[in-house]
Formats: structure tokens, C-alpha cells, sequence
């Protein structure tokens, strides 16, 4: 099968942030796929620094291991402002056609979303080249910018709405990451037969309870007689900071609880500034650390934070910080509603807090800190869960499936 898969933020375990696509492309490589990737510069935690001149980067090739890259040109200042976030999925909706057209012709092309007006063209060149085009779904848009309050423009609310339904019903399939999101897709009119579940997954070669490697980090850092509370991952508008910091503020008087957040995003220099202005002392901002090291950080932690903001669409969201968390054997604070509640529920791996409630938050924290049995026994049963429901290679053999039956099933002109 020779599959070419679009994603603006390509990355692989170097890089901070998720690298679900990265594993996927060299899985299916591994298989003896014949893969390339379309991807944008920046990886969306962290920006990259161009070196060349923009003239040099609108289609750049290079080879990562068994697939084949191609970088296209993007508005590198994305974590600047909202506007520069519009910038970049501007410039890739415009260069990632040029980097599809300079490939070979794929069996069927898989382009993930968010951001969604990239997947447009994308499907332009589909139906104009008769490719299958599969879309992959990992956030609902626009409906999550709009219960967010980012997106308030009616215009480019109609826009998006269109482009969403228009891709939808073109796809020949659709690939949600959660149930969430595909139960509300089949709720607005699209047949259960069309969307395929395909959720995050875990290599536990990667993230594993790792003893030796928590003190390396806690000796680095001087964490001996601290209690770590830690947030790993995005600091953006979805991952509702502000609960964390207010409740550090309430446990300032306990000077051996620490909150590290660990990340980067929109929100990051607007949190550093909140923790300054507001004298708390108790809360460590650091920098983002490649995905290799991730599980050594994680593992330093006493207990693992995990949060977004209060909308219902996020009722559906499984941010994939939790099933790293899990799989490090690490206890759990959850404020996050509907299916990551479920989990962290049926696994017996943490506890819930209301997700605005920061004085329910800190009360769990000084309960959960108080209580080390408690503890562990979560972080065991966590992992346990995972070990059971996210094997990231049964989710791989998924997703190859879902595209070979694609292939093997859509070979008129009709398909897109």
C-alpha cells in the first residue's frame, strides 16, 4: 500500500509534544508500506527556528527512517498569538498542496485534523487525482474554538461549519480518536459504518514505572524533600491553568508541595507572568522536554495533573497526558468531565475534581499526598488499565486496517 499521510505537526520523539503520527508512518513502514508524510515546519508545542530562507523551505525532502518527509512552508510564530496560530494554518492550507502534488500518487491519503483548513485542499487534490481520501479526526472543529469562545466570527463559523460537513460526507472514511467525538458525528447525521474508532495508544517500551530514572530528575532539580503535583503537556486556552495555579496558591503555607508544569503553548508566557504577579512560590514553570524523556519526568512526580476547560464538547476528550500518566503507574487528579472521567473511574487510577473547583482541588491533593498506600495502589491499577485497553501496536494494526480496506474497497472514480 502506498499511503501518504498530511499532518501539520510531523514530529518524532525528539521533539517535545505527542508523536502519534511519527509512530504510526514508521509502523506502517515497518510493514513494508511505501509512506510519506506532508507536514508542516513548526511542531505545535514548541516552534523551530528556520535557518534557511523562505524561498528554500516551500518543499523541502528529507528521509526519517523508513518514510519519506516533505516539509512544506509555515508561519513559524504560532505561539505568539491567535493571529499567528491563523498564520500558520493559513501558509500550510496553502503549501501542503504543493507537497502532495510533488509525490507520486498514494493508494489513499489519511490527513489529520485539527487544523482543518488544510484537509481541504487536500481533498480538492483527492477528487481531483480519484484518491481515497480518509480524514482522522482528533478534535472537533469548529465547535471546539466556538464553545472555547476563540472563534466569534459568524462568517468564518459558516465557513468552517461547511468545510466540516463538506469533508465528512466526501471522506471515504471517518477516524475519530475518541468516542466522544464519534458519537457526536454519528449524532449529526453520518452512519456508524463510516466512522472507524481509533484511539490513542501506549509503548510501553517508552513510558513504564522507571525508579532509577525519577531520581535522576529529582536529583537535577533538588526535589529530595518535595512533593511533586505535575502537569505535562500543552499550555494552551483548552487546558484550563488557571484552576492549577489557584490551587497552588491555596497550599503556599506547605513548602514541601511543588506543582511543576512542564510545556508549552499560548498560555505559556501568560501563566509564567500570573505565577510571577501573583507571588506564587510554589509553582515551577519549565520548559518542554523531548517525548524521550517524558517518562522521566512523569515518573519524578508524587502525583499527576490532567485538566481542561469546563465545555461540553470536551466531554469527549481523552488527552493522551493521561494514558502517559497511567502507563507510568502514576495516580491521577482528573478535571476533565465525560470519557476521560470514565477511565480514570473504571481504572481505579485517581481521583475526579469539578474542573473550575480549585478548592476541591487542592483538598485531593493534601488527601491524596497524606495517603502514600492509596496512592500507589492507583498508580498500579492505572497501569494495569492500559496495559489491558491502549497497546499502541493493536491500535497501529487498527488504523493499517482501516486504510488497506479503504484501498481494497474503493477503486471507482465515485469514491471521492
Amino acid at each position: 500500500m502506498k499511503v501518504a499521510v498530511v499532518y501539520q505537526y510531523y514530529q518524532g520523539h525528539s521533539a517535545p509534544g505527542h508523536s502519534l503520527v511519527y509512530e504510526l508512518t514508521q509502523f506502517l513502514a515497518d510493514r513494508g508500506h511505501d509512506v510519506t508524510v506532508i507536514s508542516g515546519e513548526t511542531g505545535y508545542m514548541q516552534r523551530n527556528n528556520p535557518t534557511l530562507p523562505w524561498y528554500r523551505r516551500i518543499v523541502r525532502r528529507i528521509r526519517d527512517g523508513k518514510v519519506n518527509v516533505v516539509r512544506t512552508y509555515t508561519y513559524s510564530e504560532l505561539h505568539r498569538s491567535y493571529l499567528g496560530r491563523l498564520l500558520s494554518f493559513i501558509s500550510f492550507t496553502l503549501s501542503c498542496p504543493l507537497g502532495l502534488l510533488a509525490v507520486d500518487k498514494p493508494d489513499v491519503i489519511l490527513a489529520s485534523s485539527p487544523p482543518i483548513f488544510p484537509m481541504f485542499p487536500v481533498w480538492l487534490i483527492c477528487r481531483a487525482r480519484r484518491i481515497p481520501f480518509v480524514i482522522e479526526v482528533r478534535d472537533l472543529w469548529p465547535a471546539s474554538a466556538v464553545q472555547m469562545g476563540i472563534l466569534k466570527s459568524r462568517q468564518l463559523i459558516r465557513i468552517m461549519t461547511w468545510m466540516e460537513r463538506v469533508l465528512y460526507n466526501q471522506s471515504v472514511k471517518i477516524v475519530a480518536l475518541t468516542e466522544g467525538i464519534r458519537d457526536d458525528i454519528c449524532s449529526r447525521g453520518w452512519p456508524k459504518s463510516k466512522v472507524e474508532l481509533v484511539t490513542c495508544g501506549v509503548d510501553f517500551d517508552k513510558l513504564y514505572p522507571d525508579a532509577p530514572g525519577a531520581a535522576f530528575i529529582r536529583e537535577k532539580y533538588g526535589w529530595h524533600e518535595k512533593k511533586i503535583v505535575m502537569y505535562f503537556g500543552a499550555l494552551g486556552e483548552a487546558n484550563n491553568l488557571p484552576v492549577t495555579l489557584r490551587a497552588a496558591q491555596r497550599l503556599q503555607e506547605r513548602q514541601d508541595i511543588l506543582f511543576v508544569l512542564i510545556g508549552d503553548g499560548i498560555k505559556r508566557i501568560e501563566t509564567e507572568n500570573q505565577v510571577s504577579a501573583l507571588g506564587i512560590k510554589n509553582v515551577l514553570v519549565l520548559p518542554p522536554v523531548p517525548k524521550d524523556d517524558a517518562r522521566l519526568y512523569i515518573n519524578a512526580a508524587d502525583l499527576c495533573l490532567v485538566t481542561l476547560r469546563d465545555i461540553p464538547l470536551f466531554d469527549g476528550a481523552i488527552p493522551t497526558k493521561l494514558i502517559d500518566y497511567m502507563a507510568c503507574g502514576k495516580a491521577v487528579l482528573c478535571g476533565i468531565r465525560g470519557e476521560a472521567e470514565r477511565i480514570v473511574n473504571d481504572a481505579g487510577s485517581g481521583v475526579m475534581f469539578e474542573p473550575d473547583n480549585d478548592e476541591n482541588l487542592s483538598r485531593l491533593v493534601l488527601e491524596l499526598l497524606s495517603d502514600k498506600a492509596q496512592v500507589e495502589k492507583m498508580g498500579a491499577e492505572g497501569l494495569a488499565y492500559v496495559q489491558s485497553r491502549f497497546s499502541a501496536v493493536k491500535i497501529r494494526q487498527q488504523m493499517e486496517s482501516v486504510l488497506l480496506a479503504v484501498v481494497n474497497n474503493t477503486r471507482s472514480p465515485e469514491v471521492v
